[in-house]
């Protein structure tokens, strides 16, 4: 039995001393359970067969070889189905401006199409996401999908019209406001209880794929017509359907519902974050050009800053789970470092200065969007985590939009500012809430257990 609980430790990720739910089960079976059990040792996969012999035996993977084989097979299917619920967004900035140029001559309709979409996706996301947790999450998941994809085959069937456009693209992100949120919240059920933390970072790596392989999809797709870039949105979601992870449905409990906790909080700092980025971002361009460069300087902004963020992110994974650090300070210093690089980058008028803070903003992304997500595990109510997490999202599309008004509006070396300071009063909230709060490490393991 040592032999086992050691085994089941190793695929799980546990540390001795920690006892998990399965080891708890096997090692408290009752005599008469343990009377209709056998292991074979043989098996590399240590195989429970239980029943009668050479009966209606059932046979069930105690976690370890081919049982995590699946857990893995598992979340891999949760990230493919994330990945192309995300890829319409990444796609949708250049597809509308693409669509909007042909249909008016100009592409100021495309920059009304993309800012009702966010608007709707913002209005959207508390009470899609509470849908999604009283109805069921995967299943909820399906039907939104289904719909969104729905409302893009009309908005490239009306294209023509502008007002039907731009009627089709806020039906759209109303159905997909919740979208993010709900996939967020069945990822704990779809990874083993040592992968979860891991599982955040390294989808955080994935993401920077995305972003940069929208816009290819939608420039491969426009010799085919106009309307095929949205076409293709709409196929994105469809084929999320298809790898939508099927959990079982929790039981429905009456009765107040839970309280959010200190989510507060952790939406400004996710709001923190979004103004910061998004001024660094959508900057690329003026950076270069005050470096006396063109659109190619940007190109290798963008790039430096993703390496930057993938690097940042893996490298978390690795370490994350590893740390002793309260999530509080984890977040607080992350926004810290990256209102510094902000402030690099504000005034960097030279290539290393500029470089410098690319990559200390780009380096601390995937850790920052991991330690948030990994507090809120923990802390959101089982009942709740679809809305808690689509609120989240949401604060960050928020912090990007005004991020990007700030560029818009404010001189270059001024719109990174005002991101640092917003990052750096989140990161002062992130301290002082709850300081008196008792330390919770959060690890994977215990995150997936309370999900």
């Amino acid at each position: 039995m040592d032999r086992l609980a050691t085994a089941q430790r190793a695929c799980t990720g546990e540390r001795p001393g920690r006892v998990s739910s399965l080891t708890a089960l096997s090692t408290s079976s009752s005599g008469e359970m343990a009377s209709r059990t056998r292991w074979a040792p043989t098996s590399p996969s240590w195989i429970s067969i239980t029943g009668r012999p050479f009966g209606n035996s059932r046979i069930s993977i105690a976690g370890v070889g081919p049982g995590c084989s699946v857990a893995r097979v598992s979340y891999v299917r949760w990230s493919i189905a994330a990945q192309f619920l995300r890829l319409p967004a990444m796609m949708a900035p250049l597809a509308f401006a693409l669509l909007a140029t042909e249909v008016t001559g100009s592409y100021r309709l495309g920059g009304l199409m993309m800012a009702v979409f966010i608007g709707a996706e913002i209005i959207a996301a508390g009470p899609v996401g509470r849908a999604l947790d009283r109805f069921g999450v995967a299943r909820g998941l399906r039907v939104l999908l289904l719909v969104s994809a729905l409302f893009l085959c009309g908005l490239a069937l009306f294209a023509s019209s502008p007002v039907l456009t731009v009627v089709f693209v806020v039906l759209t992100g109303l159905a997909a406001g919740g979208l993010s949120g709900g996939i967020r919240a069945l990822l704990p059920k779809s990874v083993s209880a040592g992968f979860l933390e891991r599982a955040v970072a390294i989808d955080a790596v994935v993401i920077e794929i995305v972003v940069v392989t929208g816009p290819l999809i939608v420039a491969l797709l426009t010799p085919l017509g106009v309307v095929a870039p949205v076409l293709g949105m709409a196929g994105a979601y469809l084929l999320a359907v298809v790898f939508v992870p099927t959990v079982a449905v929790a039981p429905r409990t009456r009765g107040e519902r839970p309280k959010l906790g200190s989510i507060m909080t952790w939406l400004l700092s996710a709001f923190g974050f979004g103004v910061l980025i998004s001024t660094i971002e959508v900057s690329s361009l003026p950076f270069a050009q005050r470096l006396g460069g063109g659109a190619e300087f940007a190109v290798v902004f963008m790039a430096v800053l993703i390496a930057a963020s993938m690097a940042g992110a893996g490298l978390y994974a690795w370490l994350g789970p590893r740390l002793q650090i309260d999530r509080r300070i984890r977040a607080a210093l992350c926004l810290v470092v990256m209102a510094v690089g902000g402030v690099l980058a504000a005034f960097g008028v030279s290539w290393p200065l500029l470089i410098a803070g690319l990559v200390t903003v780009g380096i601390c992304t995937g850790p920052l969007n991991t330690t948030i997500s990994m507090h809120l595990q923990l802390t959101l109510p089982e009942s709740r985590k679809a809305e808690g997490f689509s609120l989240v999202f949401t604060a960050q599309a928020g912090g990007f939009a005004l991020g990007s008004l700030c560029v818009a509006l404010l001189p270059v070396s001024v719109a990174p500012m005002v991101g640092s300071a917003v990052a750096l009063i989140a990161a002062f909230t992130v301290i002082s809430a709850h300081r008196g709060a008792p330390y919770r490490r959060v690890t994977s393991a215990v995150a997936n257990q309370e999900a």
